[in-house]
């Protein structure tokens, strides 16, 4: 028995001190590893700083040559995800718009107005969608870049914030982003889209929709919140909440709480059969 205890008694020791020198005396150092290798938390903050380098310099090839370092699959998809994350994490505006519109300029979201944009994000354009009737004020676009970093003289460049004002460019008479007007709701009968949603649509003046809008939901003893853009396929100005049959909803843009949609409930639609499924709700705000 003597032998065998002291051969494991030398394992032991020699393991120990092997971990002594690994871990203690030189451990194992990283230098100039990529972003691929950062644990997913730190990844994170990665895309989110490259959507705010994005959301100022309006440089795309850029910010994807910046996510292809992270060796994603589809770096469209997983910024979208990213921002989903953020905003069912309580994100505030300033963290998942930039990181919400870099995703839907990854995906090939629309770089010109597009005056005839559908009311039903299903692809259905259905009877009754609000006009618009504002005049039109000009609004900022999610996808133009900063005037400022072609700017080849100094004395007239116009230095970039990164502050709430996420859009990168405002002209002097643009309306502020939270001034919306309510243009009307409309019941959306469309079986496929599998549950009854709140559909909201934040459009600008020219009907460009417009993304990184906050969207809060309020019920009976419940809250919840949520972005428009964050769902790319959708559009940038498109978002929706599931609602639970039986329960009243009240809905409102963070920015405009006194601007109320009430009495929001699942309505039944019948089908061919004869049959009945639940609807969804349309929403539509506009800049004025």
């Amino acid at each position: 028995m003597k032998p065998v205890l002291l051969a494991l008694l030398a394992m032991v020791v020699g393991v120990g001190l092997a971990l002594l020198y690994s871990w203690v005396i030189s451990p194992v150092q990283y230098t100039d590893t990529g972003p691929n290798a950062l644990r997913a938390d730190y990844q994170a903050a990665y895309v989110a700083l490259a959507a705010r380098a994005f959301a100022v310099d309006g440089n795309l090839g850029r910010a994807r040559t910046r996510l292809a370092l992270l060796g994603w699959a589809d770096p469209a998809q997983a910024t979208a995800a990213l921002a989903e994350r953020l905003a069912a994490e309580g994100g505030s505006a300033e963290q998942v718009a930039p990181v919400s519109q870099l995703a839907e300029a990854l995906a090939g979201g629309p770089a010109t107005p597009l005056a005839a944009i559908s009311a039903t994000p299903t692809g259905q354009t259905p009877a009754g969608t609000p006009e618009a009737t504002a005049s039109a004020t000009t609004a900022p676009s999610a996808t133009t870049g900063p005037t400022a970093s072609h700017t080849p003289q100094p004395t007239n460049t116009i230095i970039p914030s990164i502050t709430p004002q996420l859009l990168p460019t405002r002209t002097p008479t643009a309306t502020p982003q939270g001034a919306f007007d309510f243009k009307g709701r409309q019941l959306v009968c469309d079986p496929t889209l599998g549950a009854p949603l709140i559909q909201v649509q934040t459009e600008n003046a020219g009907t460009v929709p417009v993304g990184g809008v906050e969207i809060v939901v309020t019920w009976d003893g419940g809250f919840d919140h949520f972005y428009t853009g964050l769902k790319p396929d959708q559009g940038a100005g498109y978002g929706d909440f599931t609602m639970t049959p039986g329960i009243e909803y009240t809905v409102h843009l963070a920015e405009s709480p006194s601007l109320t949609v009430e009495g929001l409930a699942v309505e039944n639609c019948g089908d061919e059969g004869g049959g009945t499924f639940p609807g969804s709700w349309l929403l539509v705000f506009r800049q004025p």
